[in-house]
């Protein structure tokens, strides 16, 4: 078989994500979706017909493909968490940090995706989608978006047509489990609804920039995984603008807004007067975030080391020589980022995020790197919960004197890669771009 005719490094670009090889799946990551699979005998009882009953987290998935038509549905516990009354637990990967890969694909291998086809702009498209389908699509996303907004896990009911047992990995958003073609969904519980949600969801001249960062953000009630539902479900923005998100860029759209809103306020404060370096590690990602004075700006430099899935898999290269590491990187002066972060992508705006509220919550501004290594312990991806909850972490544990160091110049900070990663330093400097920048401005304090 002669190889296709793409880049060595292709693969880190994409990471499934993309499909830049032109292939219709990844077939890095379905060989792992049927290694990890991870799915009991025991659920795969649940045959054509059968009806699948259980406290929903509230869990509500909606997928990219076919877009603008995408399918959508609530996700059901199954085996012994259908017994639960609450399942939070289940989609709440704010609270995952410190769990082993093995737990957390267990989560996700216990509940099933109830998926229809509705197209994106649904009001629009009711009439059209109910021709298609046995059962009216507008009542079965009633059912879902009525399940989004709750604040408890929901007892539902789906009966299926058919059922795909099979793991699914996305390095945006969590793993996903067994799916199935709903025919039916009935939310058999009582829905409560937090106020600020019935707010932001009846509000139809409010914009959905507003109502994330303006209302639910700022509301201690509020999750960000309730956010990222509501965002995704529909049930935000102004009614001529309200569709449905897929959940992958939802994940990414969250992040982006909340950061924004921050920015605009961390840019007043003073900045810090010495540099700062954190360390924090999870499932095989290291992370060095390195925080040095100036006016904010942001980077975000990431490299899979050559036992990560990424570059283990690439057929056709000779794991025996020595090959360059590949570092991504994406980043933004003092006013903000023009386009998508390309390189990096979701994995970038989930760590900026963290880092902007960190300043934020200290009252400073400051330039920003994340570094981050991805080892072969990390063996499917899990999300950009990862990177998000391993970076909140780290800056935490800063604030306890466990994992910082100070350092009074930037040549004794850059040191520090040297000592925490497997990557020399001199990569992670030629790749980013805001050193660069940095060496290339004068400071008015030059002078003085």
């Amino acid at each position: 078989m002669v190889r296709p005719p793409v880049a060595d490094n292709i693969c880190i670009r994409c990471k499934g994500a993309r499909l830049l090889c032109g292939k219709k799946q990844c077939p890095i990551l379905m060989k792992h979706s049927v290694l990890k699979s991870n799915i009991p005998d025991s659920y795969k009882s649940v045959k054509k017909g059968k009806e699948v009953f259980g406290a929903s987290p509230p869990a509500v998935f909606v997928g990219h493909q076919g877009y603008p038509k995408v399918n959508i549905g609530p996700m059901l516990p199954l085996g012994h968490y259908s017994e639960l009354k609450n399942t939070k637990f289940l989609d709440t990967p704010e609270n995952w940090f410190g769990k082993p890969i093995e737990e957390i694909v267990g989560y996700r291998s216990g509940m099933i995706r109830s998926n229809f086809r509705v197209g994106v702009k649904y009001q629009e498209n009711v009439e059209e989608t109910m021709e298609r389908v046995s059962r009216p699509a507008r009542k079965l996303l009633e059912s879902t978006q009525e399940l989004t907004m709750a604040s408890n896990s929901v007892d539902t009911e789906a009966k299926f047509k058919r059922v795909w047992f099979k793991m699914q990995y996305d390095n945006h958003s969590q793993p996903q489990g067994p799916s199935g073609q709903a025919k039916e969904i009935k939310v058999i519980d009582n829905v409560k609804v937090e106020r600020v949600v019935d707010k932001v969801v009846y509000d139809t001249d409010l914009k959905a920039s507003e109502a994330v960062f303006g209302y639910l953000y700022d509301s201690n009630d509020i999750s960000l995984s309730s956010m990222q539902r509501l965002f995704s479900s529909g049930l935000l923005g102004e009614k001529k603008n309200r569709k449905l998100v897929p959940t992958r860029w939802t994940i990414t759209a969250v992040d982006d807004i909340i950061g924004k809103g921050i920015r605009e306020q961390i840019m007043h404060y003073p900045e810090i007067d010495k540099y700062f370096t954190y360390y924090g590690e999870y499932l095989d990602n290291k992370f060095l975030i390195l925080l040095m004075p100036g006016r904010w700006s942001f980077e975000m430099n990431e490299c899979w080391n050559a036992q990560s899935i990424w570059n283990r898999a690439i057929p056709g290269v000779n794991q025996q020589r020595e090959v360059k590491p590949v570092i991504m990187t994406d980043w933004e002066p003092e006013g903000g980022m023009k386009g998508y972060a390309d390189n990096v992508t979701g994995a970038y705006y989930a760590a900026r995020k963290e880092v902007e509220e960190f300043l934020f919550h200290r009252r400073r501004q400051a330039r920003a790197i994340v570094f981050r290594e991805v080892a072969g312990g990390y063996v499917v991806p899990l999300g950009v919960w990862v990177i998000r909850e391993t970076v909140k972490n780290t800056l935490s544990q800063g604030l306890k004197g466990e994992n910082v160091q100070i350092h009074q110049t930037l040549p004794s900070a850059l040191n520090s890669l040297n000592k925490v990663f497997q990557i020399p330093k001199k990569y992670w400097t030629k790749s980013s771009k805001l050193l660069k920048y940095i060496r290339r401005q004068s400071r008015l304090d030059k002078w003085l």
